[in-house]
């Protein structure tokens, strides 16, 4: 069986963040052009940051709530469900997530497919950067 902790471990350049309305229509909260990380360490530590990449100075809380995304904490890997649970310890706006996140995970390749299970449709799709050696 495919070790799926050793697979996610590593640093993710982000390729896309939709969702999907109600009339199928393909929508980006952060812009088509939105540049993130996503970082799985070996010890169970993980931190996320989304930026719409053309965003202007933030005037006010409002705006900066709807172009960048930030949280760390803790995470682990349920290989029956086939989600990633995100124990959130920080964010950018508190209260804006909830403690835990859970995350559907697919891999293809080099990429990794992170959709929420909380009912929306939503892909966060990832592609690999590096791979966390043991000496890191």
């Amino acid at each position: 069986m495919e070790d799926i902790a050793q697979r996610i471990i590593g640093t993710w350049r982000l390729v896309h963040s939709i969702r999907v309305n109600s009339a199928g229509e393909t929508e980006y909260p952060y812009g088509e052009d939105a540049v993130g990380y996503i970082y799985y360490s070996d010890t169970g530590i993980m931190a996320v940051q989304i930026s719409r990449k053309s965003r202007g100075a933030a005037e006010n809380l409002a705006r900066l709530k709807r172009d960048y995304l930030a949280y760390f904490g803790r995470y682990e890997i349920d290989t029956e469900k086939r989600v990633v649970r995100h124990f959130v310890e920080g964010q950018l706006f508190s209260g804006d997530h909830p403690e835990v996140l859970e995350r559907a995970y697919r891999f293809d390749g080099d990429r990794l497919s992170l959709t929420p299970t909380d009912g929306t449709h939503r892909e966060i799709l990832w592609q690999r950067v590096s791979k966390q050696s043991k000496d890191e």
